[in-house]
C-alpha cells in the first residue's frame, strides 16, 4: 500500500518543530547541504581513478507530479488540529506554511545526484544496519564503506531536510550490485491519527514518517514520479527535495554552494577527486580559478590555499614525515605577502577538516597539510567533532591518550616547520611586504568586504626578536603642494616648522637649535623664522619593502619603488605607542652604488629606477628590536 506511515510514539514524548538535528543546520542551510552531501558522496567513491561527479539541479514541476505531496498535506492538517490548543507559534507557522506551499499548483524540487559511487547498499537486506538503512532510517549512527570515511556521527543526514519547506526528502539509489530502491522521509511534528494505530496502541504519532510499503516502512524498487523527473542509468544515489526553500531565488543558492565547495573541497576538486555541476555551472579543476576570482572576497582563503596546492608553483616548499609509524604527513608551505597564515588540513578524501590553532603569525604564509594512510586517517577521524572543524582526543574512545599524542605530534611538527623558516632565511631575502603599513599605499579606499582588514600586523622578520604591533589603519592621502608656479622646480628647500598638520614634507635636524631634535618625516609648514627644513612639493614614493634582521644590529633592506627616484631619501620608521609612525636614525649603510651618504639619519638615494629590486644593509642608532618599515621620498630640487 502506497502511503505515508508515522510510527506510534508508544506513550512516549510529544515531538515538536525544534528537532535538534535539524536546528544545527538551519543557520546556513545551503552551505550545510553542500558540505554534508559532497562528503557522503566522496566517502562512497567506486573508482578512485576517476572523479566523483555530483549534480545539483533545480526542477520546476506540478504538485501532483511529485510523490506523496497531496497525502502529506492531509497529514499537516492533522498536525494543525493537534497543535491548535498548544499555542506554539513556531510549530503553527511551520504547519500553516507547509499547507500553503503544497496547495500551490507548481513547486520547485532540488535534485542532487552522485555518480561514480557505490550507491546505498542494503535497501532490502534483513540486516538491521546497512548503508541504506543508516541514511534513511538511522539515528545518530552512520555506516560507511571505508574505515577512514567521514560523517560517523550520522548527523549530517539532517542537512537536506532544512532546505525543504516541508522538511521532506526522497531517496533513490542504484547500487553497484544492481539493486534499485526508493523511499521518502519527512520530519514534521507529532499528531493524532487513530487510523494508523493498531488496537491498544498509542494513537499519537511520531514526527518522522516514511513514504514506503506498509507499516514495515520497506522501500520501493522504484517510484515512477521520481523516474519521470530524472532517470538513473549509472550506479549512485539521488536526493529529491520538494518545495525547495530557495527555489524562487535565481542564483544565490548556486553561489552559496560553489563558495562552500571551494572552502571545504578545494583539494578534492584540484586533485580530480570531485566534479560538481550546479545547474549550468561546472566546478572542476579547470574552472577553479574562474570561480575563485568571481566570488572574491568570499573566496579569499580558497585563493591563498590554491596557490599552495598548485603542483606547478615552484615557490612552494614541501616537507614529508612519518607520524608515529602509522602514516605520513605531507606539508606544503608558501611564503609571500598577503597570505592568510593558515594551514588547510585534509584527509584522504580531500575534504577540509580540523584547524590547527596557535600557528606562528610573524610571517606571511599559507600551508597545506595532507594526512596520508588509512590507519592514520582513522585515528584523526575518530577525534573529529560533529562539525569536522576540531580534533578532540577524548572522542577517540579506543585510546584517548594515544589520540592526544598523535594530535600533539602533528601540530608540533607543523609549527616547527613553519617557525624553522625564520632561521632558514636569516640573512637572505624573505617575501614580507611591509610598505602598506608604513605608507599611504592601499589606504585610499574604504572596504566593507572584511572588517578584519581594519587592523594590520606590523612585523619584524628576525631570528632573534619578533615584534608584533597592532595598528589601526585609517584611509589617508599623501598631499603634495607645488610652489613652483609651473617652473618644474617645486622641491625648494626652505625654512619651516614641524607641526604634524600641514601638507609639506619636513625634516627636523639633529644639528638644529631645539634640544633633542631628531630627523623626522612628519608634515610641516614654511616659516621664515622656522628652525626646520621643509621641502615644498616633496613627493612620497610608494615602495614594496622587506626588512630582515641579520643580527648584531645589521638589517637587510630589499625594496622596489613604484616610480623613478632621481634624488631622494629612504627613511626607516617604526610605530609608536600613540599609533603614529616614528623615525629611526640610520647610522651606517652599504650596498647599491647609488647610495651616497647618510644625512640627518636618512639614507640618500639617487637614480633609482621603478620596479627594479635594490638591496642594502644598514644599522640604526639603537640596540633595541623594532617593527620596522620604510618610507621613500623624491626631492625634486
Amino acid at each position: 500500500m502506497t502511503q505515508w506511515f508515522f510510527p506510534s510514539r508508544g506513550f512516549g514524548g510529544t515531538e515538536g518543530y525544534a528537532d535538534p538535528a535539524l536546528e544545527m543546520f538551519k543557520g546556513d542551510p545551503i552551505r550545510a547541504l553542500a558540505r554534508e552531501v559532497c562528503q557522503n558522496s566522496l566517502d562512497a567513491v567506486r573508482d578512485t581513478d576517476s572523479p566523483v561527479r555530483l549534480e545539483f539541479e533545480k526542477i520546476f514541476t506540478n504538485n501532483n507530479k511529485f510523490p506523496g505531496l497531496i497525502a502529506l498535506k492531509d497529514i499537516l492538517e492533522k498536525c494543525k488540529l493537534f497543535w491548535h490548543e498548544l499555542d506554539d507559534p513556531k510549530t503553527t507557522n511551520f504547519i500553516e506554511k507547509g499547507i500553503k506551499e503544497i496547495s500551490e499548483k507548481n513547486l520547485f524540487v532540488l535534485r542532487i545526484s552522485d555518480y561514480n559511487t557505490t550507491g546505498l547498499k542494503g535497501a532490502f537486506s534483513p540486516e538491521s544496519q546497512t548503508p541504506w538503512k543508516s541514511l534513511v532510517k538511522g539515528n545518530a549512527f552512520s555506516i560507511k564503506t571505508s574505515k577512514s570515511s567521514a560523517g560517523s556521527f550520522g548527523i549530517g543526514k539532517a542537512a537536506p531536510f532544512v532546505v525543504s519547506k516541508v522538511q521532506t526528502v526522497f531517496y533513490r539509489t542504484y547500487d553497484e550490485t544492481g539493486v534499485r530502491a526508493a523511499q521518502g522521509v519527512t520530519h514534521l511534528v507529532s499528531f493524532r491519527d487513530p487510523g494508523m494505530s493498531s488496537p491498544g496502541e498509542d494513537d499519537i504519532r511520531r514526527a518522522t514518517g516514511y513514504y514506503a510499503q506498509g507499516k514495515e516502512n520497506s522501500p520501493f524498487e522504484s517510484i515512477k514520479e521520481l523516474d519521470d523527473l530524472n532517470w538513473r542509468d549509472e550506479f549512485g544515489t539521488d536526493l529529491f527535495i520538494p518545495i525547495f526553500n530557495f527555489g524562487e531565488s535565481k542564483d544565490d543558492w548556486k553561489k552559496e554552494i560553489i563558495i562552500e565547495l571551494l572552502d571545504n573541497f578545494l583539494f578534492s576538486i584540484y586533485s580530480g577527486k570531485l566534479e560538481v555541476q550546479i545547474d549550468n555551472s561546472l566546478l572542476n579543476k579547470e574552472s577553479l580559478t574562474t570561480y575563485i576570482d568571481k566570488y572574491h572576497p568570499k573566496t579569499k582563503h580558497a585563493a591563498a590555499f590554491y596557490e599552495v596546492i598548485r603542483e606547478d608553483n615552484c615557490d612552494v616548499i614541501e616537507e614529508t614525515s612519518p607520524l608515529l609509524n602509522t602514516g605520513n604527513l605531507r606539508l606544503r608551505l608558501l611564503y609571500k605577502p598577503d597570505m592568510n597564515k593558515q594551514v588547510l588540513v585534509v584527509r584522504n578524501s580531500g575534504m577540509k577538516i580540523a584547524k590547527i590553532k596557535g600557528l606562528p603569525k610573524s610571517m606571511s604564509y599559507s600551508g597545506f597539510l595532507e594526512i596520508q594512510g588509512e590507519d592514520l586517517n582513522k585515528i584523526f577521524r575518530g577525534m573529529e567533532n560533529p562539525q569536522h572543524n576540531a580534533w578532540e582526543p577524548n572522542r577517540y574512545e579506543e585510546n584517548p591518550s594515544l589520540a592526544k599524542r598523535y594530535k600533539e605530534k602533528l601540530e608540533e611538527w607543523v609549527k616547527d616547520k613553519i617557525t624553522k623558516k625564520l632561521q632558514d632565511i636569516s640573512g637572505s631575502e624573505q617575501d614580507i611586504d611591509l610598505s602598506e603599513y608604513f605608507s599611504g599605499q592601499g589606504n585610499n579606499t574604504n572596504s566593507n568586504e572584511d572588517k578584519d582588514n581594519n587592523k594590520k600586523e606590523n612585523i619584524l622578520d628576525s631570528t632573534k626578536n619578533v615584534c608584533v604591533i597592532q595598528e589601526e589603519v585609517k584611509p589617508k592621502k599623501i598631499k603634495v603642494k607645488d610652489n613652483s608656479n609651473g617652473s618644474g622646480n617645486g622641491a625648494n628647500k626652505v625654512r619651516g616648522t614641524i607641526d604634524d598638520k600641514s601638507d609639506l614634507m619636513g625634516h627636523r635636524h639633529r644639528s638644529g637649535t631645539r634640544s633633542g631634535a631628531s630627523p623626522s618625516g612628519r608634515k610641516g609648514f614654511t616659516a621664515d623664522g622656522g628652525i626646520d627644513s621643509i621641502y615644498s612639493s616633496q613627493k612620497e614614493v610608494l615602495v614594496s619593502a622587506r626588512i630582515i634582521s641579520k643580527g648584531n644590529g645589521v638589517n637587510r633592506l630589499i625594496f622596489k619603488a613604484e616610480d623613478n627616484i632621481s634624488n631622494g631619501e629612504i627613511e626607516i620608521v617604526t610605530m609608536g605607542e600613540n599609533g603614529k609612525t616614528l623615525p629611526l636614525i640610520v647610522d651606517s649603510v652599504q650596498g647599491i652604488t647609488t647610495l651616497t651618504e647618510i644625512k640627518d639619519g636618512h639614507i640618500c638615494i639617487h637614480d633609482i629606477k621603478a620596479d627594479v629590486k635594490y638591496i642594502l644593509e644598514f644599522t640604526i642608532h639603537s640596540n633595541k628590536a623594532y617593527a620596522m618599515g620604510v618610507r621613500a621620498y623624491e626631492n625634486r630640487k
